[in-house]
């Protein structure tokens, strides 16, 4: 009896130690009101050139082939590691040198761009993004929002530092529809769903979806959508709606499913110093990611 209660005991305090520091949830997630999904995705913002930010980059004359720079997880303010972006801005200097008609336009990053959601590692970000902007030509960078990025309720503080300032949104491009949805709880949420899909179908053209959580690829610390009928159901109606492309991160590895469409796993810049380079062909309707460090 003793022996089945000291198990049971410490079969507890291994549960509670497994959510409490576990990177998904951690003990700050039982005292924070920022984890409400359906509060933050009330409407779905419709990105156009009345936005001054978004004319200035010209993303809505994109056509034809090019070029997008995806990154995911930076994690900036960790702990773990520091953060320069040296490897990256070498990166970017050697193909605008060798083969400037691959150089990004734009920038995707999925989320976790900050380690906790502080003030101040929001404005180590910024500074990283402004110096991509500046000094290296990339006309624009839209965020997905991650979960570590709304840790302790600073969604204030994502939604004030992160163009465009709203985590769930769309723009266009010549052919090409372009979505961003809020998974940074580990789910989409019935509110958001409705939305979406009403878009969506309502979209002829082909289509490409961003995000944080990736729909795929299981890890044992709760690395995936919460929601799998959920996920399953969005997974089908991508493949019905000419989805082309989902790109997702979170995970910090490097993977590649067939789910109808490409579905892409994006690498942590923050950690392993890696990201990814989408081409797009807008004519032929398809978009290919390369993994780059």
């Amino acid at each position: 009896m003793i022996k089945g209660r000291s198990f049971f005991r410490y079969f507890i305090i291994s549960i509670i130690s497994l959510v409490l520091f576990s990177s998904c949830y951690g003990s700050w997630n039982f005292w924070y009101s920022g984890n409400d999904v359906d509060k933050r995705t009330k409407n779905l913002r419709y990105l156009t050139n009345d936005d001054s930010d978004f004319a200035n980059s010209k993303i809505s004359d994109l056509h034809g082939e090019y070029t997008v720079l995806v990154i995911s997880d930076s994690h900036f303010g960790s702990k773990r590691r520091k953060i320069s972006g040296e490897p990256l801005f070498r990166y970017l200097d050697n193909l605008k040198a060798e083969h400037p008609e691959l150089y990004p336009k734009f920038m995707l990053s999925l989320g976790d761009s900050v380690n906790i959601g502080y003030e101040d590692q929001y404005k180590e970000y910024l500074d990283f993004c402004n110096k991509l902007i500046e000094d290296y030509d990339i006309r624009l960078i839209l965020n997905s929002c991650g979960n570590h990025d709304i840790y302790q309720s600073h969604w204030d503080n994502w939604e004030k530092f992160c163009y465009p300032h709203t985590s769930f949104y769309k723009f266009k491009t010549e052919k090409l529809s372009w979505y961003c949805l809020d998974t940074a709880s580990g789910a989409v949420g019935l509110n958001q769903y409705n939305i979406l899909m009403k878009d969506i179908k309502n979209d002829s053209r082909k289509k490409i979806i961003f995000t944080h959580y990736p729909f795929v690829r299981f890890n044992y610390n709760c690395s995936n959508m919460a929601e799998t009928t959920e996920r399953n159901k969005m997974i089908s109606d991508f493949a019905k709606n000419n989805v082309i492309c989902v790109l997702g991160g979170h995970n910090h590895t490097q993977t590649y499913d067939n789910l109808g469409f490409p579905d892409y796993g994006i690498p942590s810049f923050g950690y392993n110093e890696k990201w990814g380079l989408l081409y797009i062909n807008e004519t032929e309707g398809t978009a290919r990611l390369e993994f780059c460090e």
